[in-house]
């Protein structure tokens, strides 16, 4: 029958099972805290967590967008093309800009090049229609478009010939916008009527509609952030006097964890050896049993009468007034041995077998077993 080796490894866990006992009171606690939270305070929590997050996001917005429009300012003030309609001017066009799907950051970027380039508002909105249906037609930005336009109306062509080829090249300055404007008409206005143009003009209407709700924070940030400021300096002096105190603390730290990593990877080398080792152990035990089993390799005795060959002729000379004896019948005997474990208890069953097989069927009369 085959042979089972069970190997058991103990050790102490005393101190693991303390710990474990610990720290599932921990959890215990912590997760008791946590049931006193109700669904409508966390739900509090999270939505004041989400507004507080968009606000500054609209806040920053509005302050991005007031930036662009001082730099607007400061660039019609350089340019001599200041005036008491300047400011309604470039409003109206930055409306008119997100209605051929155009941002006013876009619209504000382009009007900068182009009041550089001419001085005057109102030249600088009229050249800024035709930047705009350049930007589409060569399916570029609008502040590019508009660089290539005040180019050439400072007589450097170069630029808007390559945004629309076929252009004539040596022309006049006027005879190139003029050119310009009849190859591209009418393209910012198809942009703006398409899917993508009409989902452009609906992104930047909410925009639109954040930073009006940013611009209402505006006065806090210019408040916070002066102040602010300071204290992040300071923050930032402290830093670079603390961290060379902390730097060597820090090495001290890095070689105890990697002392603590060549421990852990000596211990798991440990380890696998003594797997290893139990396995090879248990394969030899398993050998050695196999090699001790009492029966194996036994064999029945080979009986005559156990033979199916034709008894032999009587002896010559044999008295004829011999019993006649019954023909030992043809056929075998089979015996199953299990769970043996001593040799000689099990002989003798197997001969005390036998012997009544013998007396029952009348074979092997008179043979000793």
């Amino acid at each position: 029958m085959p042979l089972g080796l069970t190997v058991d490894i103990n050790g102490n866990s005393a101190n693991l099972d303390a710990a474990l006992d610990k720290s599932k009171g921990k959890v215990g606690g912590f997760g008791s805290a946590l049931g006193g939270i109700t669904p409508l305070a966390l739900g509090a929590a999270a939505g004041v967590g989400i507004a507080a997050a968009a606000i500054v996001g609209m806040t920053t917005a509005a302050a991005a967008d007031r930036d662009e429009q001082q730099k607007l300012e400061q660039a019609i003030k350089a340019a001599g093309a200041a005036t008491a309609t300047s400011t309604k001017q470039v409003e109206d066009a930055i409306a008119a800009g997100q209605e051929r799907a155009f941002t006013d950051s876009e619209t504000r970027a382009g009007l900068e090049h182009l009041v550089t380039a001419t001085g005057d508002v109102t030249e600088a909105t009229e050249l800024l229609k035709l930047a705009q249906d350049v930007a589409r037609k060569a399916g570029v930005s609008l502040e590019d478009a508009s660089k290539a336009v005040a180019k050439a109306h400072a007589g450097q062509t170069g630029a808007l010939q390559k945004l629309l080829p076929g252009m004539q090249k040596g022309a006049t300055t006027a005879l190139t916008l003029t050119n310009a404007t009849m190859l591209a008409r009418g393209q910012a206005d198809l942009y703006a009527k398409s899917a993508a143009g009409m989902g452009a003009r609906a992104s930047d209407a909410f925009g639109e509609i954040g930073e009006t709700v940013g611009s209402a924070f505006l006065p806090v940030l210019d408040e916070v952030l002066p102040a602010l400021i300071p204290v992040v300096q300071q923050l930032g002096k402290l830093v670079s006097a603390v961290l060379p105190l902390l730097i060597p603390l820090v090495k001290v730290l890095a070689a105890a964890l990697g002392g603590v990593a060549r421990v852990l990877t000596t211990v798991v080398g440990w380890l696998v050896k003594l797997v290893e080792w139990i396995v090879k152990a248990a394969q030899k035990v398993g050998g050695l049993l196999d090699k001790l089993n009492p029966l194996k390799g036994f064999k029945l005795p080979s009986l005559p009468f156990l033979s199916s060959a034709p008894a032999p002729a009587a002896a010559a000379g044999a008295s004829s007034r011999a019993a006649p004896r019954a023909a030992a019948p043809s056929g075998g005997v089979t015996v199953n041995v299990y769970g043996a474990i001593d040799p000689e208890a099990t002989a003798r069953q197997i001969r005390r077998i036998l012997a009544g097989h013998a007396v029952r069927t009348g074979a092997g009369a008179g043979v000793g077993i």
